[in-house]
């Protein structure tokens, strides 16, 4: 049984160093779907199960590519959704078995680097599913660069050995409007699973005849002497 603490490290070096395991891919293709006669970017990622659907908020910038994807509201200065796929050492226990100090220390991994003054306003048990995988969310508030700042860090198992980790950041003035807006987004992520090949039917079977013909001696006509 592994101890908290170098569960604690693992985790840590997944977020800094380990390369990620890219089952989820956030290489963006960009589709649309019609409501009411307008168009609605769409964006879709590949997965080994299936297709992820997913439509990002309104009008917001998006960039990404393999283990990340990265959302920018208009017109709103430091603010930003991130999203990251991170590869882990197999054994390590479910997100929902730490407790909310130990995972709280693990999420200033995505805190500014020079964040002041930090403290933990918020906990939120899944404030969103994503194929009804739950999650858990810590908000910060800090000081960076002179600025005060609000940061929301929510983390879920994607598979047995990758998290998924959504990170909203913004101004403390801007916070809500940012993180209510990205976490409503969230609701839109639908999978679609890709079918196996269905196996090609078995020939039927040839049905004998009722009354098979049997070859035999070819007849003889008889000739009238």
């Amino acid at each position: 049984m592994k101890s908290l603490s170098s569960v604690m490290l693992a985790l840590a070096a997944g977020v800094l160093f380990h390369p990620p395991v890219r089952a989820l891919d956030f290489t963006p293709q960009e589709t649309w779907r019609a409501l009411e006669g307008v168009r609605i970017p769409v964006l879709l990622f590949s997965d080994p199960l299936g297709r992820i659907r997913y439509q990002p908020p309104g009008n917001w910038n998006v960039s990404g590519s393999g283990s990340t994807l990265a959302l920018y509201p208009p017109s709103v200065t430091g603010a930003f959704m991130k999203m990251f796929v991170l590869g882990h050492a197999a054994g390590i226990p479910e997100i929902t078995t730490f407790s909310s100090d130990d995972l709280a220390k693990w999420c200033h991994n995505y805190l500014a680097t020079d964040a002041q003054e930090v403290k933990l306003l918020d906990e939120n048990p899944s404030p969103f599913m994503l194929s009804g995988k739950p999650s858990r969310e810590f908000i910060f508030d800090y000081k960076s660069s002179g600025q005060h700042y609000q940061t929301s860090v929510a983390v879920m198992d994607w598979t047995d050995k990758e998290h998924l980790t959504v990170v909203i950041t913004a101004l403390a003035q801007d916070f809500k409007a940012i993180h209510d807006t990205g976490i409503s987004s969230l609701f839109s992520w639908s999978l679609r699973k890709t079918e196996p090949p269905k196996a090609s039917p078995a020939p039927a079977p040839t049905t004998a005849a009722a009354h098979p013909t049997v070859p035999g001696p070819t007849p003889i006509r008889a000739v009238t002497q």
